[in-house]
């Protein structure tokens, strides 16, 4: 069978050969136009390809063109939102700057301020250091008299006040804080401040009594010889190592003298620092130191001026202001 197939297949091929070379004849030897059905398929699958990569072609730049459109869009959104985020930031760039140029002229005015008050400063410091000897703030040293004076009767060295180094706290008539114990008798007082002799001027109590007979040295005794120094040109003064100030007072307290609420004792020894030669020459030829020597009944029973070549005067202590207050407050 399969034998027969094939002369049957090749018979019908023939065949058709056969018939092709007549229908050539025929046409006058041109070659026959291809059947539309059977042979152009292969340009129309061409043309629909063509279409379609068309189409796709279309489609992306359609696309394109929509993200395109999209992106400027959002674009001039940003630029929009760059802007005005770029005025804030000037506008707060030109505070800043504003505000740093007023704290530089701030601190340009605080330092100004701060070197002139450091000026100041120099300047009382100066002051101070200037006035110091001479108001009673400052320990000075130098040449200077030394004066001392006995009483007729005993009664301790020193100072009675226990602030001072040597101080008996249970004298007579004294306090132990330093303050007067009041009165027996009548109260004087003296101002024995560098700034010029005041001499013996009464207490507000009541007016000044001469010396009682009982040989003890008053508090005007001494005020007097003090106010010697002062206008001999002493330029520091100390009464039994007690510095006399400006604010200084020489008082009684019954029988113990005070010396600016500090209580001394006899023998009282008055130191001054200046002009050895003026101050001893003042001080002898002086109506006190005549009138102690020479008066009848006279408590001294020795009163020696002697120069000396170096003194040492402590500082007084800082006084306390009750009515002054820094400036400002």
């Amino acid at each position: 069978m399969p034998l027969v197939r094939e002369r049957t297949g090749r018979r019908w091929a023939g065949a058709s050969r056969l018939a092709g070379r007549l229908r050539a004849r025929r046409s006058g030897g041109r070659r026959p136009r291809p059947d539309p059905g059977r042979g152009g398929g292969g340009r129309g699958h061409r043309r629909t390809a063509l279409v379609l990569a068309l189409a796709l072609l279309g489609g992306v730049v359609a696309l394109g063109a929509r993200r395109a459109a999209v992106t400027a869009d959002a674009r001039g959104r940003l630029a929009h939102e760059l802007r005005t985020q770029l005025r804030v930031r000037t506008d707060d760039l030109d505070a800043t700057e504003s505000r740093v140029d007023a704290l530089r002229a701030s601190v340009a005015a605080e330092r100004g301020e701060r070197r002139r008050v450091a000026a100041e400063q120099a300047r009382a410091a100066t002051d101070v250091a200037t006035l110091g000897p001479a108001g009673g703030w400052a320990a000075v040293t130098g040449a200077g008299v030394r004066i001392t004076i006995a009483n007729r009767l005993g009664g301790g060295s020193g100072a009675a006040d226990p602030r001072v180094p040597g101080a008996d706290p249970h004298a007579s008539g004294a306090d132990p804080s330093g303050s007067a114990a009041g009165p027996r008798g009548s109260t004087a007082g003296s101002g024995a401040g560098p700034g010029g002799p005041a001499g013996s001027t009464p207490d507000s109590s009541g007016p000044a009594l001469s010396a009682p007979a009982g040989g003890r040295i008053q508090d005007h005794d001494l005020a007097d010889l003090v106010n010697v120094l002062w206008i001999a040109g002493a330029e520091a003064v100390a009464v039994n190592g007690v510095r006399l100030t400006a604010l200084s007072a020489i008082r009684s307290a019954g029988d113990v003298v005070l010396v600016g609420f500090v209580a001394v004792l006899a023998p009282y020894v008055i130191e001054a620092v200046g002009d050895p030669a003026a101050l001893a020459r003042h001080t002898d030829e002086s109506a006190v130191v005549d009138r102690l020597r020479h008066r009848p009944n006279s408590p001294v029973t020795s009163l020696t001026v002697t120069r000396a070549s170096t003194l040492t005067l402590p500082a007084a202590a800082a006084p306390v202001l009750r009515n002054a207050r820094r400036s400002g407050s």
